[in-house]
């Protein structure tokens, strides 16, 4: 991927790693958040602070295949970007689904003409479990309507290229699918392995995309901080832990959704703290 002209470096943000070449894609602009906002009563600090949180999706070009990380908010606007990188929609051919907030899986939906699908002809790795909630009635209950159809479309166009994951999965070579729920139910994060070199031998580490199971680098410092915004926050928090493990296991190259812009680096650097 060629180099960026200014000032589209403030929306698309391009990196090389281990073999694979990638973007992080900015998908709204820039969200400060007060962090005692995010904690509960029990963990809520005398001096609060304002903690940067930015909102991305990542494409991937990995072992020959064009990789999306979650859709974005707005399908057609991620399409443009991705149209700067020279890849179209039809190049895509494998989604990896973290989790399916809005913010993560609307733009997998085409806004314009009849809602088709953004990337038709990839397929979808979701966790099964939150596969087969998505198909009960129950499921949607509470939700509220716009939400409602959101899911139902979404799950009646990718019905027939669905790759359901039950526990730690290889969802195409050199990527797995690595349980973390407790943001939300079925939440995922997702590693892919370095490429090869030509005597076999694995160069870099991996990289590790963990969608919101880390809203924020402070929550790497403190994982046993329950957090507001989380559905199951016990299992949030054990989530962490496991994933913290298995980076410093791995030492990764650590994408976050919502990690300051761009929000990637070593799992080790400050920057992205």
């Amino acid at each position: 991927m060629s180099k960026l002209q200014e000032p589209l470096e403030d929306r698309i943000h391009l990196f090389a790693h281990g073999g694979a070449e990638g973007a992080l894609l900015k998908i709204l602009d820039d969200d400060p958040h007060s962090l005692n906002d995010l904690l509960d009563d029990d963990h809520k600090l005398d001096q609060d602070r304002t903690l940067p949180f930015s909102y991305t999706c990542c494409y991937l070009r990995h072992r020959d295949r064009h990789v999306m990380i979650d859709g974005g908010i707005d399908g057609d606007e991620v399409t443009a970007q991705l149209a700067i990188l020279d890849v179209v929609p039809e190049d895509v051919d494998l989604v990896l689904i973290t989790h399916v907030d809005r913010d993560h899986v609307a733009g997998l939906i085409l806004q314009v003409g009849d809602g088709e699908l953004t990337y038709p002809n990839a397929r979808y790795a979701i966790d099964a479990g939150l596969w087969a909630a998505l198909q009960e009635d129950a499921t949607y209950e509470e939700l509220p309507k716009h939400l409602q159809r959101l899911f139902k479309a979404l799950t009646a166009r990718i019905a027939d290229r669905v790759i359901p994951c039950d526990g730690e999965t290889e969802v195409a070579e050199g990527i797995v699918f690595v349980p973390c729920p407790g943001h939300r139910p079925g939440h995922a994060a997702y590693e892919l392995a370095s490429v090869a070199g030509a005597d076999g031998a694995l160069g870099d580490t991996p990289i590790l995309h963990v969608g919101d199971a880390f809203m924020h680098p402070v929550f790497m410092e403190h994982p046993d901080w329950p957090m507001i915004g989380d559905s199951l926050p016990d299992q949030a928090v054990e989530s962490r832990k496991q994933l913290l493990g298995r980076i410093e296991r791995t030492n990764p190259l650590l994408i976050a959704t919502h990690f300051p812009w761009p929000g990637i680096g070593p799992a080790h650097c400050s920057s992205i703290r």
